[in-house]
């Protein structure tokens, strides 16, 4: 007995889809892994070149970065004092626009 004539497509569909998402699979894989591969490398170059080689560059680089975190820290300390400042002048403004309304409450 002969086999049904729409088999023959349906048989030749689901290949072409598993050939497709082997072949994107496949691609996909590739790229993540040259990706990732890049990002190693980079690293790697960037740890070479931020190691100092000797103690006057050692010390140069640590006084880079102290003035570095001493600059965030000013920075960081300036954004503290401003909120302090808002926080008691929204306080300030509260307190004098409640006096007036007062809590109602009664005594049962």
């Amino acid at each position: 007995m002969p086999p049904p004539n729409n088999v023959a497509p349906k048989v030749r569909v689901r290949g072409m889809i598993l050939t497709i998402g082997i072949a994107a699979i496949t691609i996909v894989g590739t790229m993540v892994g040259a990706g990732l591969k890049t990002d190693i490398e980079t690293k790697e170059k960037q740890k070479i070149v931020s190691e100092p080689a000797g103690e006057d560059d050692l010390i140069a680089a640590l006084e880079a970065r102290r003035l570095g975190l001493v600059q965030a820290r000013a920075t960081w300390e300036k954004k503290a004092e401003n909120l302090r400042e808002r926080i008691e002048s929204n306080a300030k403004r509260n307190i004098g626009g409640e006096s007036g309304s007062g809590s109602i409450t009664s005594g049962k």
